[in-house]
């Protein structure tokens, strides 16, 4: 009776103190609602057709030739900085802590449920973001010779895959694990390569005729039509995808052409 009165006791607690919706202070890696994706037909434009970024579809069975590729792009990545690789994953290691707080519970809790012969969680996640990251920044950093698939090694229908993947928002790495295994010290160059991402699109979205006969700086004038201020810099980015946002959304100071 005692213990009954006591988990009831806590229960009115937690009912009181639940009278305002919970604030992050922080955006987290999350998977979408269940009520978004069990619309039909909607659960292609969340989960990855070739490579997984990140904890929420790592495992998948269709995806097995993506951690290949990543693989790769890994070590590659890792060769062109010309750091030592145990160095470069123990920048991920130390701050896991706090890496973990970038995504939500639900997808910690599903990563947990599968070690996959690592020791702890916190091992496996480190491991995992490491190459993740590593091999999304070699994606980013090849991406003005996307139209040559040889720099990546993979097909162009592939790649087309490939471009599409890393822009969905299951998909998506903290930006603090690109900071931290970024080869250089300019974050600005960072951000920059975060930013010029979408001058892939064009291998998946068909140009006009006037755009293929047009010189390359009238292309990149025609198809930013507003105008961001750099206000936006000063927050740090949540991940890939928020940097593509906040270039397509017109602050109070945005101009439109």
């Amino acid at each position: 009776m005692m213990e009954s009165q006591t988990t009831l006791e806590k229960k009115i607690v937690e009912l009181k103190n639940s009278n305002q919706i919970p604030q992050n202070s922080r955006p987290k890696i999350q998977r979408v609602a269940e009520y978004l994706r069990n619309r039909t037909n909607l659960e292609k434009h969340y989960s990855p057709k070739l490579v997984s970024i990140g904890p929420i579809h790592h495992g998948n069975i269709n995806l097995k030739l993506g951690e290949k590729y990543k693989l790769m792009w890994s070590a590659k990545y890792i060769e062109n900085s010309g750091f030592i690789l145990e160095d470069l994953h123990k920048k991920i290691a130390d701050n896991i802590d706090e890496l973990k707080g970038h995504f939500g519970d639900d997808v910690l809790t599903l990563t947990g449920q599968s070690l996959e012969g690592f020791g702890s969680l916190e091992e496996k996640l480190s491991w995992m973001l490491f190459v993740d990251g590593c091999s999304l920044l070699y994606i980013l950093e090849t991406v003005m010779w996307f139209d040559e698939p040889g720099h990546v090694d993979i097909k162009l229908d592939q790649l087309v895959l490939l471009i599409t993947d890393v822009l969905l928002l299951e998909n998506q790495l903290p930006y603090k694990v690109l900071k931290l295994l970024w080869e250089d010290n300019n974050e600005g160059e960072l951000i920059k390569i975060m930013r010029n991402f979408p001058n892939c699109l064009r291998l998946v979205i068909p140009v006009s005729e006037k755009e293929k006969e047009a010189p390359a700086d009238y292309i990149q004038e025609e198809e930013h039509s507003v105008s961001i201020t750099n206000e936006w810099q000063s927050e740090t980015p949540t991940h890939l995808l928020d940097v593509q946002r906040k270039l397509m959304l017109p602050t109070s100071n945005s101009k439109v052409k």
